[in-house]
């Protein structure tokens, strides 16, 4: 009886663990899709060193109107990066955590990269 209560406890502190565990994960990606720090500044500044010179909004899968009316605007990365008041280069022009809002990041002679504020990336 003594190790089946000591197993269980065992089991219900491992599960309890893992399932805080897994929630604080979520919370913490959901938190920097929805804080004043974005993701996106590190990676448009590595971008920017490999040779990408251009930012566009793309808000084509996106249902907020800040976001919509940004659609295609264009920028260097040095001007979309610059005179921030957050560490959050999305979040100034709009709000971060929209997944339906990314930017479209090209220079000359590389493949077009798409950031979102959750700091995912993907070649398109």
């Amino acid at each position: 009886m003594k190790t089946i209560n000591n197993y269980e406890k065992w089991v219900t502190s491992t599960v309890t663990e893992k399932l805080q565990e897994d929630n604080q994960q979520r919370l913490q990606k959901q938190a920097r899709g929805n804080t004043r720090q974005d993701q996106t500044r590190p990676i448009l500044e590595g971008l920017q060193q490999q040779g990408y010179t251009t930012v566009q909004w793309d808000a084509s899968n996106s249902r907020h109107s800040v976001c919509r009316e940004l659609d295609n605007q264009q920028w260097t990365i040095e001007d979309f990066l610059g005179g921030l008041s957050h560490d959050a280069p999305m979040f100034e022009r709009s709000h971060p955590g929209d997944t339906g809002c990314s930017v479209v990041v090209t220079g000359p002679d590389l493949p077009t990269i798409s950031v979102d504020s959750f700091g995912n990336t993907n070649e398109i």
